[in-house]
């Protein structure tokens, strides 16, 4: 059994090129049909803390995967992300445990890869304004990503402010040549006339702002699935990674039309059919990408290294 903890999966995946993440997304989305994937398990606690367990297997490659992902608010002094994660790798024939990998990095990767992969599929043809809230780990992945996209085009980022996050964020893409600045003080500004918006907060009590906010053609992508409620009631399409993981939103119902992006990669329904409609994304987050990721980081550890003696049971036990 192999053991990649957070610095070593980190170590690997620095390596792996952006435009490859994109196209491992792209990838497992439309080989999902392969996949068995119950739907995520949730077990909310206070304060808007949560585990969630998520579970796949792929015949194919012999794997089978179970993770365990949770937001948990720092305590006084502790110095740790507020999002952990962790996940067992299994060969899916034998229930053979292959490795123990953190799950951190590999769901920080996958999920901003993830919603850059649907501002490229949903966003309007030439878009070149892209608003985006909460500037933490997932949506720098976002941004590298979808920047190395449209390199070639003109873009104005707005930047919501907060705790001069936005500053860290400059930095980090100064060298990004087609990029125009533009910081806002409110989620208004943010919002009002941006083709895509792209929000990464992890816990919000109320929506972002009012409905007359988003123009026509707009494509909001909001990662955690918060903030964007009043979306529900009157955009013209909503697209998801597996509809069976949102249908306990409380305006599900209410959709206007509502598909798996699965499907529009692989040609059975449409996407964006018009640049006016406004299509909100809800990626509620997918085991088979954990997977998938997994076993390509695993792949390219190198034998020998980070390995350590599993002794299961190899004969029958009487108690």
């Amino acid at each position: 059994m192999k053991i990649l903890d957070f610095k070593t999966v980190k170590k690997i995946s620095e390596a792996v090129p952006l435009l490859k993440l994109y196209t491992w997304v792209d990838e497992a989305l439309k080989r999902k049909n392969e996949f068995v994937m119950p739907p995520k398990t949730r077990i909310n606690q206070e304060n808007g803390n949560y585990y969630a367990v998520m579970s796949c297997l792929h015949e194919k490659s012999n794997l089978a995967m179970v993770k365990m992902i949770g937001r948990h608010s720092l305590k006084d002094g502790e110095k740790r992300p507020v999002m952990m994660s962790d996940l067992l790798l299994y060969e899916s024939d034998t229930g053979v445990l292959k490795a123990l990998m953190d799950a951190e990095y590999i769901t920080t990767l996958r999920t901003g890869a993830s919603a850059a992969h649907s501002a490229i599929l949903y966003g309007r043809d030439g878009f070149d304004t892209i608003g985006l809230i909460g500037l933490g780990n997932i949506m720098t992945i976002c941004a590298a990503v979808l920047f190395s996209k449209i390199d070639n085009r003109r873009i104005t980022l707005k930047l919501y402010k907060y705790h001069d996050h936005e500053k860290r964020f400059m930095e980090r893409f100064k060298d990004y040549s087609n990029l125009n600045f533009v910081l806002c003080d409110t989620y208004e500004e943010t919002v009002e006339n941006t083709d895509i918006i792209i929000s990464a907060v992890t816990n919000v009590t109320e929506n972002f702002c009012a409905d007359e906010c988003f123009c026509e053609g707009c494509t909001v992508i909001p990662i955690m699935t918060r903030g964007f409620m009043n979306c529900d009631l009157f955009f013209d399409k909503v697209f998801t990674d597996e509809i069976e993981q949102i249908k306990g939103f409380k305006y599900f119902n209410s959709f206007k039309s509502v598909a798996n992006t699965s499907d529009v990669l692989n040609g059975i329904v449409a996407g964006r059919t018009s640049d006016k409609e406004r299509i909100l994304v809800y990626n509620y987050g997918l085991a088979i990408q954990d997977l998938y990721f997994a076993e390509k980081i695993l792949n390219m550890s190198k034998d020998g290294e980070n390995g350590t003696k599993y002794s299961y049971c190899t004969d029958k036990f009487f108690m």
